[in-house]
């Protein structure tokens, strides 16, 4: 396994190789996926510890890219799909834009993530700004994919932009802006 301790990474996020990662597409290691799915898999967190993880925890990664690697335009893709159950709606049975938002904030932070491995830079953050636009509504039962398109990391200063897409129809965009306070403290100190 190669050693993403200097980015951070390892401290909170123990590698898995029982992650299976076979049916994820994308043009990255298998050794990145499981990685990225552990991260995605650790803000998500369980229902005990944080808000939302019954929803988070249903989010399946199917596919994840890095695209033009090594070059100052690459860009970091993930792709998500999930099924719009009940309690993800609001009284009217469409997804609820809490919800969206919430599912937005970790989908989003996961293209950043691949980026990072591949730049050798820690790509997680806390949130900073997120801007959502409501397209239309999502009813019950509707197979959701929510693509995420990393946009810039430099320094502490991350930037992805989200959609929310049912078949053709657009739902949700989004842009999220996270700041990752570690980096001062790991690459500083």
């Amino acid at each position: 396994m190669a050693d993403y301790s200097s980015l951070g990474i390892s401290r909170s996020v123990a590698y898995n190789p029982d992650v299976d990662v076979s049916q994820i597409k994308g043009n990255i290691s298998d050794e990145e996926k499981q990685l990225a799915v552990k991260v995605f898999s650790h803000f998500v967190s369980t229902k005990d510890k944080s808000y939302g993880a019954g929803v988070g925890q249903r989010l399946k990664m199917v596919e994840t890219n890095v695209w033009g690697k090594g070059e100052p335009t690459s860009y970091g893709e993930t792709i998500f799909e999930i099924d719009v159950r009940k309690d993800m709606c609001n009284i009217f049975g469409t997804l609820h834009g809490a919800c969206a938002a919430y599912m937005i904030d970790p989908c989003s932070v996961s293209s950043l993530v691949v980026l990072g491995l591949a730049m050798g830079v820690d790509g997680t953050g806390v949130s900073q700004a997120m801007n959502l636009i409501w397209h239309q509504p999502a009813r019950v039962g509707a197979k959701l994919r929510i693509v995420s398109i990393s946009m810039f990391i430099h320094g502490r200063v991350r930037s992805a932009r989200c959609e929310i897409w049912n078949g053709e129809h657009l739902c949700v965009s989004a842009v999220h802006s996270t700041v990752n306070p570690w980096y001062l403290f790991l690459y500083l100190t």
